[in-house]
């Protein structure tokens, strides 16, 4: 049995391309019978292992899973190098927000991408078989999950966003009885995790009531359940990833921080790749912000919204622009400044950049600047004291050349500036009222006459655009 299970999954790991001949292979090692088992035949194929074990302390037998994967690693010839780590599942739950289960998993990805890089591992396995791929479908059935989540799991994918190294499933193809067979012929030693088969936990539901029952009323339930989900891997990565490929190619730009997705393709695009697309770009542009259907039918909201329009995903905003969709991480929006002296000659640091204030300059052979963001006021008229500030709703100044006065959101609207950039655009306000929307129209009550005296020259210099 141990030999046909061996070139069983060393064929699965050959057709799929999941391990290269060179580096080590960081296997995440529970102690249970799946992955010990996974780091034992990895072992025998003659792959350069080492095992990395999680003790989140959670439980009663957490310290002995630990000290059956040790023992094992130590007493093989030669030992197999064996890490173990402690993490606070229950701190990082609390703090986030999570479930148990999805902050010790976010915890242990972490930890295990880290090791992998400095033990210059480019693959992580993962004991994962054919009747957790069972599970992950009907999971994701009942879950409302499109073709990807039906799709179940991959034999390999990137072990975090945009990481350089996979995560791999050699035993993705292997029915749980043979892996039991496996462990009893070597006599590999494991332990069972009563959490696993917890009612508590939506797995342990389908592994404990709903499966057993399918597979009573349907011969062969779990194998034709995880082949369905492997011919629709196939429709996936053939037909359904190269299509969102060459749309988001024509749709969607990346930015210094955050993406923005073109408003003519969502037009254009049928309800089901309206979502697909807004659900690609979020995983991209803000990959830890929630990801479901109903956060797509919220975005997809956007799309006929005015100008300005905006919603919050937890870790980030996305903004209605003219002509897209701006999807803005969290740390890039800008913080609001309060009001802040201004003095002449001393630059002073703002969302949009530095502003810097001189008085008694010469007066300029012309008053029309080549841009905005240099202009010439009356010093006098500005008066002696100074601040800068963020501006607020209901701010209103006097735009140069008109008699009225103007709210500085109608002024930014027709000035088309970008919504996510609104919240940083500042004002400088003299004793009275405000002088200068920075870097966008002077207050008319400053302008520069015929008879001023002494003129002061206001300079923005911006930060690079995100």
């Amino acid at each position: 049995m141990s030999h046909s299970l061996l070139h069983a999954i060393a064929s699965y790991i050959g057709q799929h391309g999941l391990l290269g001949d060179e580096g080590p292979v960081l296997v995440a090692v529970s102690g249970g019978v799946d992955s010990m088992t996974c780091l034992s035949v990895l072992r025998r194929l003659g792959y350069d292992v080492q095992a990395f074990h999680v003790n989140y302390g959670l439980r009663e037998g957490a310290n002995a899973d630990e000290t059956l994967v040790r023992r094992w690693c130590r007493e093989r010839t030669p030992a197999v190098p064996a890490t173990t780590v402690s993490l606070d599942a229950k701190a990082r739950a609390e703090a986030e927000d999570e479930s148990l289960q999805e902050a010790a998993r976010r915890l242990r990805y972490d930890a295990l991408a880290e090791h992998a890089v400095a033990i210059d591992a480019a693959v992580v396995a993962t004991g994962h078989h054919r009747e957790d791929q069972a599970e992950t479908l009907l999971l994701n059935l009942v879950r409302g999950s499109g073709p990807e989540g039906l799709a179940g799991m991959r034999p390999s994918r990137p072990l975090r966003e945009a990481s350089s190294v996979s995560l791999v499933r050699p035993l993705l193809s292997t029915r749980r009885d043979e892996i039991e067979a496996y462990a009893e012929a070597v006599d590999l030693p494991w332990r069972t995790d009563p959490t696993n088969r917890s009612l508590e936990y939506d797995r342990g539901v389908m592994r404990t009531e709903i499966l057993p029952r399918l597979a009573d009323h349907f011969e062969g339930a779990r194998d034709t359940i995880a082949r369905s989900a492997a011919l629709m891997r196939e429709y996936v990565d053939d037909d359904l990833r190269p299509a969102l490929r060459a749309r988001m190619a024509d749709a969607y730009d990346e930015r210094e921080s955050g993406g923005w997705l073109a408003l003519g393709t969502l037009i254009d695009a049928p309800p089901v790749w309206r979502r697909r697309l807004l659900l690609a770009a979020l995983r991209r542009a803000l990959p830890a912000a929630p990801y479901s259907y109903a956060v797509a039918e919220e975005l997809a909201t956007l799309v006929d919204a005015q100008v300005g329009r905006r919603v919050e995903v937890g870790t980030g905003t996305v903004w209605r622009e003219r002509e897209g969709l701006r999807f803005l991480p969290e740390e890039a929006a800008p913080e609001p400044l309060s009001a802040t002296p201004v003095t002449a000659g001393s630059p002073v640091s703002i969302p949009q950049g530095t502003l810097r204030v001189a008085r008694d300059v010469p007066r300029p052979d012309t008053l029309n600047t080549e841009h905005s963001r240099t202009v010439y006021a009356d010093a006098a008229r500005l008066g002696a004291n100074l601040t800068v500030r963020t501006w607020r709703p209901g701010d209103r100044f006097r735009p140069l050349g008109l008699d009225g006065t103007k709210t500085v959101s109608s002024l930014l609207t027709d000035r088309c500036v970008p919504p996510h950039r609104r919240a940083g655009v500042s004002v400088l306000c003299g004793d009275e009222h405000i002088a200068w929307v920075v870097g966008h129209r002077l207050d008319d009550r400053v302008r520069v006459r015929p008879e001023t005296e002494q003129i002061a020259r206001l300079v923005l210099q911006p930060r690079e655009k995100a």
